[in-house]
């Protein structure tokens, strides 16, 4: 008996807390999330109404209240982003019983046409997809009152937000030299498939999980007061946004990028070589 708790001793003894590790695998939408219940879920499922026809706001924006319908099939339940092209809502799937993020797009002419070339060039992605290709997938896309709605996977937050939220503490070297592998995977593999997508930023460029942990900073506010930092807990990122993505063989426009992250030589006049 005395030797059986001994060996159990030992063996609590070597356990060894897991190390945090850069290239830590993403967590996969389990069975268990997937059938999450959503509060009020049901009810919404017997109506399956879709909300009140209302008029765009003044730049084209679709106009929703959180809990409605966005179809009988998706519920809206928070927005996760605004830009020029749109909004991003974080929905609830009922077929699929998933959450999901979906771009509703602008109900002008000019971004409901750059919302259709995004749509063949995430079609073309998915189609070629190796499982690698570090791309944001499509899961459907649909036309909801003159909006184009794009469906895709959840993600967790961009390079850009996870920084604004942490006071703009900068990244381990490790970890930014991982994201530029996985980066330049994902340009590799556009690129194989003769596509450029002409808007690489921190903006565009989503962790996969929303998980992160808390580490104290080596810069302390006062001796008595220590300063913490968030790292992500998975290294794992996707590229977004290919609605100004060209074809190599395409007549490009002298400007692409936005103008904060515009390379040199595209300001210049050179043409484009490579992503901006």
């Amino acid at each position: 008996m005395i030797a059986v708790d001994k060996f159990h001793m030992e063996r609590e003894r070597t356990r060894k807390r897991p190390r945090l590790a850069w290239d830590v695998a993403p967590p996969s939408v389990s069975e268990a999330q997937r059938a999450l219940p959503v509060p009020g879920d049901e009810e919404f499922e017997r109506k399956h109404v879709s909300p009140p026809k209302r008029d765009d706001d003044r730049e084209g924006h679709y106009v929703f209240n959180l809990g409605e319908n966005l179809t009988p099939r998706y519920k809206i339940l928070s927005k996760m982003g605004e830009g020029t092209f749109g909004r991003v809502l974080e929905c609830w799937d009922r077929q699929t019983r998933e959450y999901v993020a979906i771009k509703v797009v602008r109900s002008i002419r000019k971004y409901r046409d750059a919302a259709m070339l995004e749509i063949d060039v995430l079609q073309q992605l998915a189609k070629n997809n190796r499982g690698s290709s570090r791309c944001v997938q499509i899961r459907n896309w649909f036309d909801y009152r003159s909006h184009v709605c794009i469906v895709f996977e959840r993600l967790g937050p961009s390079l850009f937000d996870f920084l604004k939220r942490n006071k703009y503490c900068p990244f381990p070297v490790d970890l930014v030299r991982e994201f530029g592998r996985q980066l330049l995977e994902s340009v590799a593999y556009m690129h194989e498939l003769r596509l450029i997508h002409t808007d690489l930023k921190p903006e565009n460029i989503l962790l996969v999980s929303s998980e992160y942990v808390k580490l104290p900073s080596y810069k302390r506010v006062s001796s008595d007061e220590t300063q913490f930092r968030c790292l992500p807990k998975s290294s794992a990122i996707k590229l977004i946004d290919f609605g100004s993505t060209t074809y190599d063989n395409q007549n490009h426009s002298s400007i692409v990028s936005t103008r904060h992250y515009r390379a040199p030589e595209i300001i210049l006049g050179g043409s484009i070589v490579s992503d901006s």
